[in-house]
């Protein structure tokens, strides 16, 4: 853990106007600060996010600099003018809202909820995130500053939830490891890809999780105060031990260490819709999502609980806003697809769901989904050859299609092959709309108790 700046650690510019430029540059030759996902470097004025440059002009720079020398206390917009324009006597009213703005837009600030910037009418701005110091001139601290960085970069990679992405997350999450053999957050992030990994169909479901699980014991074993070690090991529990209980405690135990872990919340949201505990989930996904509103796993998670949930409409407008945010994100184009299907929207569907198998480098989940609509719409002949060229495709997968062809015993002879395999996508199997045409058939509650859903 990284100290948490104290305001004469972070007053770094203090006395600046009585100060040369050299003695200014002298003062902040190393000092980085991190909050949230971010991290400012002073000296190279830089703000960096997960790891990536984000581009900001100077003056919005000049602002988040001069906010973070006193979190917590507001800076009059006079005060913020003097630094931004400090020989000009100029207008500054409408430039210095620009400039606000755009600090806002980089950091994905909501003027109405902010996380990190208040305004106050009359008084002016200050920053209420909690913010840390890097001390970049110590070489221990210095590679605890990279293992961080190259740990972000594995999230960004996984959150993209390509086979090609996973791979770099797992190199980055080791590249963390190299500089830091005991940085717990990257443990934790190994076991996760790991479970990725198990949901892409990449290698064999029971391999993924007993790496899963190592990794994230290992991460409890450096930081039992982690929160990513909880919601790892909660993932284990789930998905390769089917221990419901003990997975809602492990996600419960990581928000009671950090609440405001958004990542948390969208996992235990996950884990709700799956146990059928929709209006849970979506009370959960609605606060993941005030936490990191522009994440793109956060907002395509909500349309799918919309999905589980029912609410086709709200699925097919969730999965727009997400779109609106990033054109190819193909687990949103899945989910306007899959909504759109049980809306009867059907040839909308299949558009949407081959945009989506194109998109995600031919994603199994993808391509099962698009054989699936194609079965409902008729197209059999295509389903079925797109299903027989597919790769990876799980039995859980094949039972779906097999569902929407009509055979019946196809479909429950290739799920318990898949309860046999434990295959990651069958926890989904309770709440899933395109298995309802089994429901009423009595292999399908042995199937749910079984698993532990019934």
């Amino acid at each position: 853990m990284k100290p948490i700046a104290s305001q004469q650690e972070i007053n770094l510019l203090s006395g600046a106007k009585s100060k040369t430029g050299d003695e200014l540059n002298n003062m902040v030759i190393s000092a980085q600060v991190q909050f949230g996902v971010f991290e400012v470097n002073l000296r190279q004025r830089e703000l960096r996010k997960c790891g990536l440059r984000v581009k900001l002009q100077q003056k919005p720079f000049q602002i988040l600099q001069r906010l973070l020398e006193s979190p917590g206390d507001f800076v009059t917009r006079e005060e913020l003018a003097r630094v931004l324009w400090p020989d000009l006597h100029v207008l500054f009213d409408r430039s210095l809202n620009t400039a606000v703005n755009a600090l806002r837009r980089a950091l994905g600030d909501a003027g109405r909820n902010p996380r990190f910037i208040e305004s106050r009418q009359g008084l002016g701005y200050r920053f209420i995130a909690q913010v840390e110091r890097i001390q970049s001139w110590q070489a221990p601290q210095r590679r605890g500053t990279e293992a961080h960085r190259d740990y972000l970069k594995g999230r960004y990679f996984s959150n993209k939830q390509t086979g090609e992405d996973l791979h770099k997350s797992v190199a980055h999450f080791e590249s963390a490891l190299a500089r830091d053999p005991g940085y717990a957050p990257a443990y934790a992030g190994l076991a996760d890809t790991h479970i990725q990994f198990a949901f892409q169909g990449m290698f064999p479901a029971q391999e993924c999780f007993a790496h899963a699980k190592k990794f994230a014991e290992a991460a409890l074993r450096i930081d039992d105060r982690l929160a990513d070690a909880h919601t790892s090991i909660a993932g284990v529990k789930r998905y390769r031990d089917w221990d419901w209980t003990g997975a809602e405690r492990a996600y419960r135990r990581a928000l009671e260490l950090d609440g405001n872990d958004a990542r948390a919340h969208r996992l235990y949201a996950d884990y709700l819709s799956t146990m059928g505990r929709s209006e849970e989930a979506l009370r959960e996904i609605a606060t993941a999502q005030e936490l990191d509103p522009l994440s793109l796993v956060i907002n395509m998670e909500m349309a799918w609980i919309l999905y589980v949930a029912r609410d086709f409409q709200g699925s097919a407008e969730q999965s727009w806003k997400t779109l609106a945010m990033e054109p190819r994100y193909a687990p949103a184009q899945n989910t306007l697809g899959l909504a759109y299907q049980q809306m009867g929207m059907i040839e909308e569907a299949v558009v949407e769901l081959d945009n989506a198998r194109a998109c995600s480098g031919e994603h199994p989940a993808a391509q099962a989904a698009l054989a699936h609509a194609l079965a409902i719409a008729g197209r059999r002949a295509e389903a079925e050859a797109l299903i027989s060229r597919s790769r990876n495709v799980s039995r859980y997968w094949l039972a779906m299609v097999y569902t929407a062809l009509g055979d019946c015993d196809a479909a429950f002879e290739s799920l318990h092959e898949a309860g046999e395999n434990r295959e990651a996508w069958l926890v989904w199997l309770k709440v899933e709309p395109r298995y309802d045409p089994l429901r009423d058939d009595a292999r399908f509650d042995c199937l749910l108790r079984r698993i532990g859903l019934a």
